[in-house]
């Protein structure tokens, strides 16, 4: 069976070929065009990467056109797959974060997320990871 993994923020920001985990970020998207892995992006991993990109002063126009970049880069290997945020995400995302409170607001709808629909975590954030792992397993 292909495994569904969920990722977020750091894959996206991998995607730059100056990043230091670019070729991560590769080796997945060669595993889904090869149909290894089915990736699916954690919806408010857009938004956390938007602000990303405010707080270091890019504008709304160069955000976007890097947003086109980032899309067109994931087409060329695979059909993207977003997981959208619910209620009943947003409510595990506040009870993941009361009983981890080290988990980050966008770290905890990305654990909810992948929990909620049953995807491994893929992404590069050890404590999400432990947490979809022991939430998983509960």
């Amino acid at each position: 069976m292909t495994k569904r993994i969920l990722v977020e923020t750091g894959f996206l920001l991998a995607l730059n070929p100056r990043d230091r985990h670019h070729d991560w970020a590769l080796q997945l998207l060669n595993q889904a065009k090869r149909n290894n892995v089915y990736l699916f992006i954690s919806a408010p991993a857009l938004l956390e990467l938007t602000l990303i990109l405010r707080a270091r002063g890019v504008d709304d126009e160069k955000i976007g056109i890097l947003l086109e970049s980032i899309d067109t880069a994931i087409r060329l290997y695979t059909r993207p797959r977003y997981v959208g945020i619910t209620l009943e995400s947003a409510i595990l995302a506040a009870k993941l974060r009361c009983k981890y409170p080290e988990l980050t607001f966008f770290d905890s709808y990305h654990a909810a997320l992948a929990i909620i629909n049953g995807l491994e975590y893929g992404d590069l954030d050890p404590l999400v990871r432990e947490v979809v792992l022991r939430e998983h397993r509960s």
